[in-house]
């Protein structure tokens, strides 16, 4: 199924779902005042619209359950009429308001599920648009959002709007009609009367209007604050290692009592607003009542007014008071569900960039050529460009490694191939096409990345690696993690390739999480393989024998690999050297060694260690920190300065 409903204003169709990200440079600028609360209102009509029918039965029970609640205190001056007139009538007068009161629950009930279902089958659609459209959204957006945030936005602001869309929303429609209909059953009676019964009741618009101006800025805050508060939990529980390796769980302790106590400041702004507001708003049926009884009796020692008649108008007033202090607490989730989906929109409303196009190349199949032409990059919000006039073509079928310094560029360059970061056009092309212009999908299903951050699923082993490849059979699993040197490993494990791994794969050694992301992808038959320094964690002769299992079976696939060992690269086609942004090396690798330059200072260097017997066997060795100088070997120059990452 379908759910557009926010796409009236802006989402796109299901295939431009599957191609289609969107800029993400932070949430447009919100207009004061009122225009803040109409354009979440606008949002929320569009989702509703989706639901015609439900709403319609929704109206129907609540005509039905207001007209039962007039029956109430109707039934209730039968009675009274009957013990004073007629008491072989009493019998029958309690049995209608049995009746009565059992078809007004009835009503209540069937009104509250079907205006409740909306609410939740409403909250179900925008959660699943809010998780599409962030499925949508490139790295920039990432890196400008914190995970914590994003996630109360997804549970705690989304619960809001259901709560107003069910609680909040039937309360608005049906007090209304309640007085509507309070006002039918007591003109006739008595006109006078009822202005001066009902004549207080105004005076909850001007309360609740004076304290909403209020509420929607402090319920925003409350769930801005909500957010950070949710930032803090999440980046503990995901960075618990590191807390408590360097023992600063005191530190964090305080940081999180800090959000904390400013989200209880907050909240404790909004409870008085609701307090003072639900106090003020009772005073109103309280000073009705007291209309009621003096001025009622009043008309009733005059001879103007029975007294089953006021009875009639006390009972109906006194069950119009909890509508009435319902309305107080159905403006605190308005405001609250107006709030939400403030914070809501601010992220739906980012308008896709990375997507298919409508100058879309008319592509079936990619082989493999990849040209770099003259190729700057700059992430948003910084000033130094990451690459710098890049040119470079991949052949199609061949394998390029690149090597450089820490914060050269490498991943950089190598994520801008499956278009994960937005790239001026004809910057970068695929056979011949510009990149801007190839179907997202097609681009990305024909690339297996491997990235330097080994991330797996908290699922079975066996369903991370067959992972963009749900339906293969357990056997190609097994061959995939063979070629990966870990199914010996995987096998030791006491559910073997059923083991659930832990939150990122924490369950496994740095090596293990990486050969099962090297798996994932080696189980695919992609045009283009990228491995993103992805051998780093891995020992000398596992790495060998990754890489002889690949030069196998690479032919006719574009290979880029980016490393540290030289070891990784040495058989590429072509090796390129990036410093800076810029490449300032590019051959084989014997034509690097004796240019004389960084590559062959790295692999002199990465030789002398090994018959040293200094690491792991040929360990990954980094480049020097900047200002540390490198070990000089003996007729060498000493390497240049890394980069800081």
């Amino acid at each position: 199924m379908a759910y557009g409903a926010w796409g009236k204003l802006r989402q796109p169709t299901p295939a431009a779902r599957r191609s289609g990200e969107v800029r993400c440079y932070g949430p447009p600028a919100m207009d004061g005042g009122s225009a803040g609360s109409q354009k979440p209102l606008a949002r929320l009509f569009a989702y509703m619209r989706l639901a015609p029918g439900a709403y319609v039965l929704g109206g129907i029970l609540t005509l039905l359950y207001a007209a039962f609640f007039q029956l109430i205190p109707l039934s209730i001056r039968d009675i009274v009429a009957a013990f004073e007139n007629a008491p072989d009538v009493v019998g029958r007068a309690i049995l209608w308001l049995v009746v009565a009161s059992v078809c007004l629950a009835l009503a209540r009930l069937f009104s509250r599920i079907v205006m409740f279902n909306i609410g939740r089958q409403i909250e179900y659609r925008i959660r699943n648009d809010y998780f599409v459209h962030l499925q949508s959204l490139p790295q920039s957006f990432y890196l400008a959002h914190r995970t914590g945030d994003l996630m109360s936005r997804a549970v705690n602001d989304i619960n809001s709007i259901r709560m107003f869309l069910g609680m909040g929303l039937l309360n608005l429609l049906q007090t209304p009609v309640l007085f509507a209909g309070a006002l039918i059953v007591l003109l006739p009676v008595d006109a006078t009367l009822t202005l001066w019964a009902l004549g207080p009741f105004p005076l909850f618009v001007l309360i609740t209007r004076h304290y909403s101006r209020y509420m929607f800025q402090a319920n925003l805050a409350g769930q801005e604050q909500l957010g950070k508060v949710s930032t803090v939990v999440q980046e503990n529980a995901s960075g618990a290692l590191v807390v408590k390796a360097y023992d600063l769980s005191d530190l964090e302790r305080d940081r999180f009592e800090d959000q904390n106590q400013e989200l209880f400041r907050r909240m404790m702004r909004v409870g008085v607003m609701q307090t003072t507001m639900f106090a003020s708003v009772g005073l109103v049926p309280a000073l009705s009542a007291a209309v009621v009884l003096w001025l009622g009796g009043q008309r009733v020692q005059a001879g103007q007014l029975g007294t089953e008649d006021l009875w009639l108008f006390w009972g109906l007033i006194g069950m119009l008071t909890f509508p009435t202090m319902m309305l107080g607490f159905v403006v605190s989730i308005t405001q609250r569900g107006l709030a939400a989906l403030e914070r809501l929109g601010s992220v739906l409303d980012i308008v896709p960039s990375i997507r298919d196009r409508e100058d879309v190349a008319a592509v079936s199949e990619i082989r493999g050529r990849v040209e770099f032409r003259n190729l700057t990059f700059t992430y948003p919000g910084s000033y130094v460009p990451a690459l710098k006039g890049v040119d470079l073509t991949v052949e199609a079928g061949s394998t390029v490694g690149i090597v450089g310094p820490v914060g050269s560029g490498k991943t950089t360059l190598v994520s801008l191939v499956p278009r994960l970061l937005e790239v001026d056009d004809d910057a970068i092309l695929i056979d011949g096409v510009d990149l801007n212009r190839m179907p997202v999908h097609l681009l990305r299903s024909s690339i297996a990345m491997v990235p330097q951050d080994s991330f797996l699923f908290s699922i079975s082993v066996a369903e991370n690696i067959r992972y963009g490849v749900p339906d293969v059979h357990l056997e190609e699993v097994r061959r995939a993690a063979a070629r990966a040197q870990v199914e010996r490993e995987i096998e030791e494990f006491e559910d073997g390739f059923d083991t659930v791994v832990g939150e990122r794969g924490v369950t496994l050694s740095g090596g293990q999480r990486q050969r099962v992301a090297l798996a994932r992808a080696m189980i695919l038959r992609p045009s283009i393989l990228i491995l993103d320094d992805s051998l780093s964690s891995v020992d000398h002769g596992t790495e060998e024998a990754i890489l002889g299992d690949l030069e196998g079976r690479r032919r006719g696939r574009t290979c880029f690999i980016v490393a540290h060992r030289i070891s990784a690269v040495r058989h590429a086609d072509q090796i390129v050297v990036l410093e800076n942004g810029r490449i300032s090396e590019r051959g084989t690798h014997r034509e690097l060694v004796e240019l004389g330059g960084f590559y062959a200072r790295l692999h002199h260097r990465q030789e002398l260690l090994s018959e040293l017997d200094l690491g792991d066997g040929g360990a990954a060795v980094p480049e020097p920190a900047a200002g540390v100088p490198a070990p000089a070997v003996a007729g060498q120059q000493r390497l240049p300065l890394g980069e800081p990452s």
